[in-house]
Parts: C-alpha cells; structure tokens; sequence
C-alpha cells in the first residue's frame, strides 16, 4: 500500500508550482519592463501552466486506472469469499 505521504507529493509539487508561478506573475506586474519583455515572460509562464495542466491531467488519468483496478480487485475479493464460503461450508457440513 503506498504511504499517505508519497501519494500527495505530486499535489504538493503542483501547489509549490502554482506558487511560484504566482509570484513570479506579481514580480513581473511589479516591474515596469518593455512590453516585449513582458510579453516573453508571460509566454514563459503560461507554458508553465499548460505543462502544469498536462500534469495534473496525467495524474487524474492515473487515479481513474487506480480506480478501475481497485473495483476489479474488490470483485475478486468477494468471488473469492463467496468460494471460501462454500468450502468452509462443505468441511463443517453447515448449511446443508
């Protein structure tokens, strides 16, 4: 089983991202710059957002396999329990 901490580190990154994406838009607001510089910058940082937004996509795709793995599981644990059930019953002759 994954450990808590491992499994909201690739939140925590995208926050971080976010973050510094944040400041670095208010540093730049701040600034009086060309318009060519600033419009380089902001290109920077909107590619960074849409690397950010293909990240967080990838990870909701992941979590969606997770789930679907999970339900497939949990239905061969249950026809598992079922069979072990009617042998439990066949040994102690219960339920007959």
């Amino acid at each position: 089983m994954t450990n808590l901490p491992e499994s909201n580190r690739p939140d925590r990154d995208l926050r971080q991202r976010v973050r510094e994406m944040d400041w670095r838009i208010q540093r730049l607001e701040a600034t009086q710059m060309p318009a060519k510089s600033i419009d380089e910058a902001f290109g920077q940082v909107y590619d960074e957002l849409d690397e950010l937004q293909d990240k967080s996509d990838a990870i909701s795709s992941d979590i969606a396999v997770m789930k679907t793995d999970i339900a497939r599981l949990e239905g061969k644990i249950d026809s598992l329990e079922g069979k072990t059930d009617i042998i439990l019953q066949h040994i102690t002759g219960l339920g007959n």
